[in-house]
Formats: C-alpha cells, structure tokens, sequence
C-alpha cells in the first residue's frame, strides 16, 4: 500500500497527487541550516530552487540550487551532504546540488518565518 493509499485510508478522502517536483521542493524546504539550526535553509533564503530534470535514459534526478550567505561559505559542503541526504532517504536515489553565485545572497530572501527566529 502506498503513502497516498495509507493516507486515504486513514483521513477517508481523497488527496491530489503530488508532483515529484512539488515532494523534492518540500523535503529540501525542511533541511535545516548546519550553522543556525532553527533555520531551514529556505527561511534562510539559501535554497533558491528545486527541480525534477529527466536523464536521456529517461530516470529522475532532483536538483537543487544553493546560494551561500557569503563566498567561502564552509557550510555549503554540510548543506549540500544535508540535501542529498533527506532526498535520497525519500526515495529520490539522483540528486544534485548546484551552488548558484550570480545574484549574490541577500538578506532580503529571509522568509518572514525566518525573520520571526
């Protein structure tokens, strides 16, 4: 039985299927930041996007893109083992993390979340 079918049978209704992409986007949203962990690195504005890509052969991979806070972040290697860790553990066995420096990180990505810690 499936995670959907469990979650039909317990809640007696239906949900929408969830896309891959929308799932990546959720799990990779929840990894917190290795330096302020009452921080996700999206309340941190750091996770700057998430997508499912398709191989030639036709397979899944999950790609995320990073922006550090600042150049030389040393906790970029952390965030990134972090990603691919929660990702492959969901079931999503191809990721990858590309670290993304134009525009530079600001302040201004922290969610209201983010502020609110």
């Amino acid at each position: 039985m499936s995670a959907q079918d469990r979650a039909v049978e317990i809640t007696g209704a239906e949900r929408a299927p969830v896309s891959s992409r929308e799932r990546a986007a959720e799990l990779a949203g929840q990894v917190r930041d290795p330096e302020m962990p009452m921080l996700t690195l999206a309340d941190l504005g750091v996770l700057r996007g998430v997508d499912v890509e398709r191989t030639t052969d036709g397979d899944e991979i999950v790609v995320a893109s990073i922006t550090p806070t600042y150049t030389g972040c040393p906790a970029m290697g952390t965030m990134r083992d972090d990603l691919v860790h929660r990702l492959n553990d969901a079931g999503f066995p191809r990721v990858e993390v590309r670290v993304v420096l134009d525009p530079p990180w600001s302040s201004d990505w922290i969610s209201e979340r983010g502020r609110a810690q």
